[in-house]
């Protein structure tokens, strides 16, 4: 983790730094942190290899010009000692061209990070912040994908005035306009922020809970110490109820749409005029029909710890974790982890073929409503490989053997054209003349990249929790191609 800058220039409510003491701002020296990094890579390199993730503290990098030189002196890096491989910051609103250059930089292993946190001007107001223009942010995101980078997006809930509606409105309008990744958070009651004086709670009506952060506790001088937050679960337009429902709608954002899994099915549905936003809500509904299995039990699983993980108290959330019982619980990540995480790694890597069926069958079902059957000759099967072909490409598994294998699938087309030339309906040139073998694998620097992350962060649950949040999206996707032989490969998925 490095600081390049202290201070923030703008004034959100919601924020410690929104304050006047840290209005301005104060660089550290250029030629300091140019040694800095180099010094961080080159020991990096000699010492832990597997390490490749960067945090940047800065509340708005890439809006300075020198940020630009500062981005620079990281690439060189990655070209002289491969690190770092993903870098996590937190860039300005207002420079998205200089923003851009950073990114290009650095070889993609940043995105751009527009956090907005509510697009309901009524509470922007209340919490002093402006945004960009939703239509100019569009034009960033076009321009973005232009260049093959991604786009990262921040929406908070429980914010003054924010409702269930216009929370969902906001986060569904990120999804159709482009956004590859957007973090959920919730309103954090800050010490020193404005949302922290009696004033502003009353006159919101704030419901607060308390919990641990996620692995932030330990033994000191013989005595548990635990890091407790308070967050605002509740207010005057926002139910405890729908503070939950809303919970629900993040985890199937974070599942079904962040690591861009089913671009390739969003993409399609788009062909038959089903929009982003729309898809994704027949995610949620689909996993709320499941009565049994291992989609709903990641469901339940998620919501009764979302309830769960709340107290009246700081002094009562610092008992129940003190516990002797509790405290070995927390240990193991059972429970007071990073919920959100916890449960993207599940699906991810231990429940992927449950989260596939459920994405493509229900893509399916959306298809067939909207004609697909009259506009693609002989659906059923190139939906039947199209699925497979979805799954497979995914690296998933319950150990590190099964996610590096390859894995191979029996295809009647040519799946990889038929996406890149933006599913044509005339679908005879890419049926096979026979029934051919497709393998997948990870590219060299995808495996290297989740070996290293594996050595870092182990396969257990509570190491996959970080590991989700360090890597490349890149480097747990199979690269697919025809092979002659289907009986040389490992595995074959039907």
């Amino acid at each position: 983790m490095i600081e390049t800058n202290r201070g923030c220039p703008f004034k959100c409510k919601f924020c410690v730094q929104g304050t006047e003491f840290y209005n301005k701002i104060s660089h550290f020296d250029l030629e300091r942190l140019r040694a800095e990094i180099e010094y961080i890579a080159r020991t990096n390199h000699e010492r832990c290899p597997e390490m490749g993730t960067l945090r940047i503290a800065d509340p708005n990098f890439g809006m300075y010009s020198r940020d630009v030189d500062i981005s620079e002196t990281i690439g060189h890096m990655q070209k002289r000692y491969g690190w770092p491989t993903f870098i996590d910051a937190t860039t300005g609103k207002n420079k998205p061209e200089r923003i851009i250059e950073c990114l290009e930089k650095v070889n993609g292993a940043l995105v751009l990070y527009q956090a907005v946190q509510s697009l309901d001007d009524e509470v922007l107001r209340n919490i002093d912040r402006s945004n960009i223009k939703l239509e100019a942010y569009q034009k960033i995101m076009v321009h973005v994908r232009g260049r093959g980078l991604r786009s990262n997006s921040d929406l908070i809930l429980g914010l003054p005035g924010e409702s269930k509606a216009s929370h969902l409105r906001g986060l569904y309008q990120l999804i159709d306009a482009g956004t590859d990744q957007a973090h959920c958070f919730q309103a954090m009651v800050l010490k020193g922020s404005d949302l922290e004086t009696l004033e502003v709670r009353e006159r919101y009506k704030f419901l607060t809970r308390f919990r641990v952060l996620p692995k932030n506790y330990g033994i000191y001088a013989g005595e548990k110490v635990f890091d407790i937050e308070e967050i605002i679960v509740g207010s005057d337009t926002l139910p405890f109820d729908d503070y939950v429902e809303c919970r629900k709608h993040h985890l199937t954002f974070s599942v079904f749409w962040n690591d861009s899994w089913f671009r390739d099915v969003v993409a399609f549905a788009a062909e038959l005029d089903i929009k982003p936003s729309t898809w994704l809500q027949a995610m949620l509904d689909a996993m709320e029909a499941q009565k049994t299995g291992p989609v709903r039990e990641l469901l339940d699983g998620f919501v009764g710890e979302t309830v769960g993980e709340l107290f009246e108290t700081r002094d009562g959330c610092e008992a129940f974790y003190a516990h002797p019982d509790n405290f070995e619980r927390l240990g193991r990540a059972e429970i007071g982890d990073n919920l959100m995480y916890k449960y993207r790694a599940k699906a991810s890597f231990f429940t992927w073929h449950d989260i596939c069926a459920l994405a493509l069958d229900t893509t399916r079902r959306m298809a067939l409503a909207a004609g697909a059957a009259e506009r693609y000759a002989d659906f059923e099967q190139l939906w039947q490989d199209f699925h497979a072909y979805v799954e497979c490409k995914h690296a998933a598994g319950t150990s590190v053997d099964e996610v590096l294998r390859p894995v191979s699938a029996t295809l009647h087309f040519d799946i990889p054209r038929w996406i890149a030339d933006d599913f044509p309906r005339e679908t005879g040139a890419y049926r096979c003349a026979k029934p051919r073998v497709m393998n997948f694998r990870l590219s060299e620097a995808g495996s290297r990249e989740l070996v290293s992350a594996f050595r870092v962060w182990s396969s257990e649950l509570t190491g996959l929790t970080k590991l989700v949040t360090r890597i490349r999206v890149t480097s747990q996707i199979r690269s697919a191609e025809f092979v002659a032989a289907p009986e040389q490969e490992s595995a074959t998925v039907a």
